[in-house]
């Protein structure tokens, strides 16, 4: 096995990382904010970003503060879930883009991918999350936290499902259109990003163990 770098040199380059996630937030929130105003927070999209946005930037304070050695336990436990909820939530809206939005939308899969705000929100914030996460940002998740990866997935679901049933919003997304389709079909729709979420967050565990094992 290939040795890995002292965790105090990757610590750095996570520092790096998420200061480009923290810009490319910041660019993708001004291109989408210009499109759509403050109605952009009804998208999953949208607001796993902006989960991502505020976990980055407290990553970053949280690692400069360890660098000046300085250790704050319940904080930087704090932090790591916050990262571990926000890395699945963008993992999901990721691959919900490739393989839902792409064929039930009027966006193709390239569109989806690259254009305006999604090119930083649908691709380029996903991938530096999930790569600083697996490679960068070493803790010891339990197969509890799994639950906690999801928390923001399942309160989104409530939230938007309750204001679709009661006639305040409608979707955003085709599958979230409750009177649009059979129960059962929401249902099922419901089971499957939702059991989706929590394969994430248990292969994203997995992974990260198996990478600094």
């Amino acid at each position: 096995m290939i040795k890995r770098p002292q965790y105090s040199s990757l610590l750095k380059v996570a520092i790096a990382m998420n200061l480009a996630i923290i810009f490319f937030e910041i660019i993708g929130f001004m291109l989408a904010f210009s499109y759509n105003g403050w109605n952009v927070f009804v998208y999953y999209t949208q607001d796993s970003n902006a989960l991502a946005l505020i976990a980055a930037i407290l990553f970053v304070c949280s690692a400069m503060w360890q660098e000046q050695g300085h250790k704050h336990k319940k904080f930087d436990k704090f932090v790591h879930m916050l990262k571990y909820m926000a890395v699945v939530s963008v993992t999901l809206t990721l691959i919900v883009v490739i393989t839902i939005l792409s064929w039930t939308t009027k966006y193709t899969l390239w569109q989806l991918l690259t254009q305006h705000s999604m090119l930083f929100h649908h691709t380029i914030c996903p991938i530096l999350c999930i790569v600083s996460f697996l490679f960068c940002e070493k803790y010891n998740y339990q197969k509890k936290h799994a639950w906690v990866g999801i928390g923001f997935t399942l309160m989104y679901a409530v939230v938007t499902i309750f204001l679709n049933l009661i006639g305040e919003l409608e979707g955003p997304y085709p599958f979230l259109k409750v009177y649009s389709q059979p129960w059962w079909a929401s249902l099922l729709w419901c089971v499957t990003i939702l059991g989706g979420a929590y394969a994430i967050a248990r292969l994203l565990r997995f992974a990260q163990k198996k990478i600094w094992s």
